[in-house]
């Protein structure tokens, strides 16, 4: 037989297999397209879920449709590139999706007819909405969410004012006597008579009137109860202008008419000539109208007062300023009734409190609440004229709320505070002190009971604003999740990359600090929807602050402060999650858009029955998608045999190479050398197994692991004998590599570009030839080296995943790095694992860089 008449007899065999190989790699390379199209597909939805959140919290019904439009387009391109992706094994999606379509339609139609909020309850102001609820409704919605106790209140938002005056005709009319006052010599006092008595004549549109009732309601529940309606301007209360008695207040509040007639008041004092002297003087716009307005239920005080966290004529004395009136805290305010005095110290530990006050006043009036609503004075009882006001355990209550709020503000604050009948304390306003000089900068630690100390990590971006203290967990592994759930509340969660899986943790936490992460993923959505402060892109959040210790996250400056246990540890629970009353036509669209339900990728209600918002269906469509690539088997290097490169490699592993585009260099033969590698996951991998020193090939120095060479290096336990290739499907910025190393199998999927929202490693370890004790040890080893190099890891038996997402290319390369020094440094490690301390043993000589175990083999 000739060679001439075999080569002719098998060319129908030979053409056959290369249009099959060549039908397979369009396949594989469609696969990859769809893939790539899928992440960009996730980006645009997680942006689209952010912008929805926005349009609800902001009440912007006129492009909220179009949005989710856009984004229901997003979901339904992710479920069929998923399809497409597994040739149809999720198409339950599809019936899934149009039910929640069919609702979100009622939804949408609800929130459409139902008429604009114009109102938000002080629990659901976040400190990004200042420009809409405020300089006083603001901060005092923060401290709600920091569990300080902070009577219950609404905010008609700046919106609202001027919808008021649209509606009623009058916003023209003021914007040409604000014109007027700019003149020279203008008559202040004439033409703010002439805005209030506009005003005051006014009367509301039914609509408005409507939500003007839904507001009361809320506060009054049906009862009588006393309300207080006072301004809430976005310049007032801050830390240049205060405006402090610039505006109306009016208290005492019982009836809905009332109310109404104090929200026009309010309004009013907006135009008075006090204010636009103020305004003037301040270098503000006169004509402009940032005016919202705070209804809060009043507190029935016993005893109430003004508390200075520093003493402003002392600010370097180390103690605050405590006055005390009896009743309501007006006169206190005002300065006409004598107050007590208490100068307590700032430090918790340096001294007790003192029940004798510096300065016992007499007082002979008190200012309370009438029944048929307003203030009226009584007289204060002989024999309680020269009374204390407070005892040492209210004075120190005070003390440590008042640390709590400036630590949270960042600054001294002035705080108005109120203790009622039955002996509870409130906070009522707090805003940034006015000091006759800076006080001197803070010394390291907590010298002076201030509430946070020094700055341990900056440069942070908020996620999610707000601030929050908390005994700080560090979470890199599955089994460090699940001990943060049963820690001691309250704690602020470190996470080196912004994990779903984390999410079922999010409602429980008060903060949470990211070392990666970034604005639009799923646990910053999430955060924000929750009210919880997120700060992303620390860098170090998980190696520089130590575990157990509290902290203050910052979200809003993008910082993590040290924060004294003795403040924080007997501090209220945070409240992470806004209430949303059940008649919200919002809360309802809400629930169907934003809430993520689905966390754990591998556990059991990780399913389509769960998808329960769009958010489930983006995040059930991006992990599957990844999964199905990660996972894709060794069908597709059998399938394309014949189309393969082989990588020379005299070292290391060798591979079996599938292009599916731009991961070779031009014109690379059928045999290449690592010089031809354009993918830059596999170079930086190749990089790493060159790495001098690694023992490619040689057994431990351990005695007795020697003689495992002798074994036979086909394992017939494993999924895949030791004689099949190792292969690798790579384009310029994507790698999947399946290795078969020894007795065990690594698996590795990554992507590294430009974005790094698109980047990420999935890295797969299981296996061995010994023993499953030897095995397991082996999978401790690699869970430890995981977890040091950054990874969430997950370990079941002797497998370990480990993953790294969102990090930026340079980090990408370096990890890629490290695992090809892995892939080398790992082999027969199993048999290496005598006893249970060999694991961190093995560990540490990788992360120390002793690739040869050398000090292993000296001891």
């Amino acid at each position: 037989m000739t060679p001439g008449w075999w080569a002719w007899l098998t060319a129908p065999w030979r053409r056959r297999r290369a249009r099959k190989s060549t039908v397979a790699l369009g396949w594989i390379k469609a696969r990859y397209h769809i893939f790539r199209v899928l992440l960009a597909n996730n980006e645009r939805a997680l942006e689209t879920l952010a912008e929805v959140d926005r349009l609800l919290r902001e009440n912007e019904p006129s492009r909220l449709a179009e949005t989710l439009r856009e984004l229901r387009a997003i979901v339904l391109e992710l479920a069929d590139g998923l399809n497409r992706l597994t040739d149809g094994e999720h198409e339950a999606l599809y019936p899934r999706l149009a039910g929640l379509e069919r609702r979100l339609d009622a939804a949408l139609e609800r929130y459409s007819r139902a008429p604009r909020r114009l109102w938000l309850a002080l629990g659901e102001v976040t400190p990004d909405m200042r420009e809409q609820a405020g300089g006083k409704a603001t901060p005092l919605g923060g401290l709600i969410r920091a569990g300080l106790p902070v009577p219950d209140g609404v905010c008609l938002t700046r919106r609202a004012c001027r919808v008021y005056l649209r509606q009623t005709g009058l916003e023209d009319r003021l914007k040409a006597l604000l014109q007027q006052a700019r003149a020279p010599g203008a008559d202040l006092g004439d033409l703010a008579r002439q805005a209030r008595d506009m005003i005051v004549a006014s009367t509301p549109t039914a609509a408005f009137a409507a939500e003007l009732r839904a507001a009361w309601d809320s506060l009054s529940d049906g009862e009588t109860r006393a309300v207080s309606i006072r301004s809430s301007a976005s310049s007032e209360d801050g830390a240049e202008h205060s405006f402090a008695g610039q505006y109306a207040s009016v208290l005492g509040v019982r009836t809905f008419p009332a109310a109404v007639a104090a929200f026009k008041d309010v309004l009013a004092s907006a135009f008075s000539a006090r204010a636009m002297a103020y305004r003037a003087a301040a270098g503000l716009a006169r004509e402009s109208v940032d005016m919202a307005v705070l209804g809060q239920r009043m507190v029935d005080a016993r005893t109430a007062g003004v508390l200075f966290t520093l003493d402003p004529m002392d600010p370097d004395s180390g103690r605050m300023v405590l006055s005390a009136v009896p009743g309501l805290g007006t006169q206190a305010v005002s300065g006409q009734a004598p107050a007590d005095l208490y100068r307590p110290s700032r430090d918790i530990g340096r001294e007790p409190i003192e029940a004798t006050p510096a300065v016992v006043a007499e007082k002979t009036v008190r200012e309370v609440l009438a029944d048929d609503g307003g203030l009226r004075l009584e007289t204060v009882p002989d024999q309680d004229r020269l009374a204390a006001l407070l005892a040492p355990t209210e004075i120190g209550l005070l003390r440590d709320h008042g640390l709590r709020i400036e630590a949270l503000a960042g600054c001294p604050q002035d705080i108005e505070w109120a203790i009622d009948q039955d002996g509870a304390v409130w906070i009522l306003q707090a805003r940034p002190a006015r000091l006759v000089r800076p006080a001197a900068p803070a010394q390291p630690g907590f010298p002076d009971g201030r509430g946070a100390g020094q700055i341990l990590l900056s440069g942070g971006v908020a996620a999610s604003p707000g601030k929050a203290a908390g005994r700080l967990a560090v979470v890199r592994t599955r089994q460090e999740l699940d001990r943060a759930a049963k820690a001691p509340r309250p704690v602020v969660l470190a996470l080196h990359q912004s994990l779903v899986d984390a999410a079922s943790l999010v409602p429980e936490v008060a903060a949470l600090l990211v070392d990666m992460g970034n604005p639009l993923d799923h646990l910053a959505g999430l955060s924000r929807e929750l009210g919880i402060p997120m700060i992303i892109g620390l860098g170090t959040a998980t190696t520089a602050l130590p575990e157990g210790e509290w902290v203050l996250a910052d979200a809003d400056r993008g910082m993590v402060l040290a924060a004294d246990p003795l403040v924080w540890q007997s501090a209220p629970a945070p409240i992470s999650r806004r209430a949303a009353r059940p008649d919200d036509a919002a809360a309802s669209l809400r629930e169907l858009v934003l809430p993520l339900n689905l966390t754990d990728a591998y556990g059991p209600t990780f399913s389509i029955l769960e998808c329960q918002s769009l958010h489930d269906m983006v995040r059930y469509s991006h992990e599957k998608a990844v999964i199905a690539l990660f996972e894709a088997g060794d069908a597709i290097a059998e399938e394309t045999f014949s189309l393969v490169r082989r990588l020379k490699d005299d070292q290391g592993l060798s591979f079996l190479i599938i292009d599916l585009g731009g991961g070779m260099a031009a014109g690379s033969g059928a045999v290449v050398g690592v010089e031809a590698i354009a993918c830059e996951p596999l170079a930086a991998l190749c990089r790493g197994m060159a790495t001098p020193g690694l023992r490619w090939g040689k057994a431990p120095p351990i005695a007795g692991v020697t003689g495992l060479l002798s074994r036979s290096l086909l394992d017939g336990r494993s999924e895949r004998p030791v004689g099949n290739p190792n292969y690798a499907l790579v384009a310029r910025d994507y790698l999947n590599l399946n290795a078969r190393v020894d007795y065990h199998f690594a698996m590795i999927d990554a992507v590294c570009g430009a974005n790094p929202r698109e980047n990420s490693i999935r890295f797969r370890f299981k296996g061995g030839g010994t023993a499953e004790i030897q095995r397991n040890r082996r999978a401790v080893f690699v869970e430890t080296v995981m977890r040091q190099e950054e990874f969430f890891t997950t370990r079941q038996g002797d497998m370990v995943t480990a993953v790294l997402v969102e990090g930026s290319r340079e980090t990408i390369r370096a990890k890629m790095e490290m695992l090809g020094r892995f892939l080398g440094f790992s082999r027969l490690l199993d048999a290496a694992m005598i006893d249970d301390d060999m694991p961190g043993r093995v560990a540490a000589a990788f992360l120390a860089g002793d690739y040869g175990l050398e000090r292993l083999e000296s001891e």
